[in-house]
């Protein structure tokens, strides 16, 4: 299942390959319309997710076009849905009105416009290319929006907010869209803390690692890849606890709850580098951590670094 349409990163010009429903047919917007060609933003992380106990998070999307030419904006939404395992891929376009349409419909994204969409995985399902059943699933995965005939940096751009309700309110947090260039890493870098049982906020580390769908340097097809993550010890440099491996398809994202247990990091270590390697495979990879709160289950984002050197 590819996310990997063409796009123009930076002058790069990126092959198209299909996109699938969600029952694994190629969708009638797939086989019939002309797929938009431009500048691309990627949300690596989309979710709507069951938390401990009855906490729900619930992911809230923003695309913008900057400028002041209509364009037809597509996205590619690509994840799984977490109860089944199943794989999710469907494509289309945002239309005049600012809705999730079959691609190509609904008329051009107006300049210097917004699409807001409160509950995108609701929206979907309201749109008709996800199914109901979805919601109380769960799901996990990453957008692709290309802004077709734009090839400017900040021609486009989208925002994810993630947030839970607490106090009769909500908490969250946000993630800017990452523009795609010809240079996407396949070594990422960030910092991880466990701070329970300690003085002061309760913290632990999630990481969600996304195959972008695109190669480095726009060389070859995108496929699937094997990323290793792996801890090193603040206190000495040196690698530390067991390296985990994930094999990651086109275009999706996957989690690891809890980081430094999940890598055995030693009790006494409660801050760590953690390094996220392909070590198999032809994809770019795009990563986001998430400092999460014990007691509010608010998690603070972060993009992780490439490694270039």
């Amino acid at each position: 299942m590819s996310k990997m349409p063409a796009i123009i990163a930076t002058g790069l010009l990126l092959a198209a390959s299909a996109a699938f429903a969600f029952d694994g047919s190629a969708p009638q917007a797939a086989r019939e319309a002309v797929p938009a060609t431009g500048f691309a933003v990627n949300l690596p992380l989309v979710a709507r997710l069951v938390g401990a106990g009855p906490t729900l998070y619930i992911s809230t999307v923003d695309v913008q076009n900057n400028t002041a030419t209509a364009t037809q904006v597509d996205w590619y939404l690509n994840g799984v849905n977490l109860r089944t395992s199943s794989p999710i891929g469907v494509i289309g376009s945002i239309s005049t009105a600012g809705a999730f349409v079959a691609q190509g419909a609904g008329g051009l994204m107006r300049g210097k416009s917004n699409a807001h969409f409160e509950d995108v995985i609701d929206s979907f399902i309201q749109a008709g290319f996800l199914p109901a059943a979805i919601k109380d699933d769960g799901f996990i995965g990453s957008i692709l929006f290309v802004f077709n005939g734009l090839t400017k940096r900040g021609s486009g751009s989208a925002t994810v907010r993630f947030f839970n309700s607490f106090g009769g309110g909500t908490i969250g947090q946000a993630l800017k869209g990452h523009e795609i260039t010809a240079k996407e890493p396949q070594s990422l870098v960030g910092l991880a803390r466990d701070t329970r049982g300690k003085p002061g906020a309760q913290l632990y580390a999630n990481i969600f690692v996304n195959n972008m769908g695109v190669t480095p340097g726009g060389v070859g097809a995108a496929n699937t890849v094997t990323v290793r993550i792996q801890a090193v010890a603040n206190s000495t440099g040196a690698n530390v606890g067991t390296p985990l491996d994930a094999v990651i398809g086109v275009g999706q994202t996957v989690g690891v709850s809890d980081v430094l247990a999940q890598l055995k990091v030693p009790a006494g270590e409660d801050t760590i580098l953690v390094y996220v390697t392909v070590i198999q495979g032809t994809s770019a990879i795009a990563a986001v951590f998430a400092e999460v709160d014990v007691t509010t289950r608010d998690g603070s984002t972060t993009e992780m670094s490439p490694v270039a050197f």
